[in-house]
């Protein structure tokens, strides 16, 4: 028996036709055009890499020496933590107020990308603005409101992998929301180019 041919072939088919056709009541709205349009201009504007770098394996904690960190004003011993995204390093400033820390993440599962149209992004309620870190294409997210004491700044130093450096304070009013992402980007800089050391 042909499987192409028959009333059983035609059901099927009309079946499917109909379930494209309908998106259901589970079916996700169309992104607006604008929002297309935006993170179509804003991956275009990410440069090229100008290297590949792979965490896989990766230490963060390897790409801070004595003198990176007193240059980022941390005062604690550098902590390696495992979590769901990959290896973490916490670069923590505890000894004058307001304290921060500096959580540094290697990401083998996550391009920068993945901020502005993957499963990272979130229009509307995140920012996520095209920028360069070291000639790397790199994204500076935060919340669409531009909360102080916060920012989180992504560089895709390979294809899809990235080095995350998440700011946070316990005192969100005395930093403001510059100085959090200027803090990240230097952090992001100074591992950037360490890793690029390491060849």
């Amino acid at each position: 028996m042909r499987t192409g041919d028959g009333p059983v072939a035609m059901a099927m088919i009309t079946a499917v036709t109909l379930a494209g056709c309908s998106g259901g009541q589970d079916a996700a709205p169309p992104a607006p055009e604008t929002t297309r349009q935006d993170a179509a201009h804003s991956i275009a504007s990410l440069p090229q890499r100008p290297a590949e770098l792979r965490v896989d394996g990766l230490d963060p904690c390897a790409l801070f020496g004595a003198s990176a960190l007193n240059e980022l004003g941390i005062t604690q011993r550098p902590k390696r933590r495992n979590g769901k995204d990959g290896t973490t390093c916490v670069l923590s400033q505890q000894q004058l107020e307001p304290v921060y820390d500096l959580h540094v993440v290697a990401m083998p599962g996550d391009g920068v990308a993945n901020w502005i149209t993957g499963d990272r992004a979130r229009p509307g309620t995140m920012a996520a603005t095209p920028i360069t870190i070291a000639g790397f294409p790199a994204v500076r997210v935060f919340p669409g409101e531009q909360r102080d004491g916060h920012c989180d700044v992504v560089v895709g130093v390979a294809q899809g992998q990235a080095l995350r450096v998440r700011f946070g304070t316990s005192y969100p009013d005395e930093i403001p929301h510059e100085r959090a992402c200027a803090l990240s980007e230097k952090a992001a800089t100074t591992a950037v180019g360490a890793l690029q050391g390491k060849g």
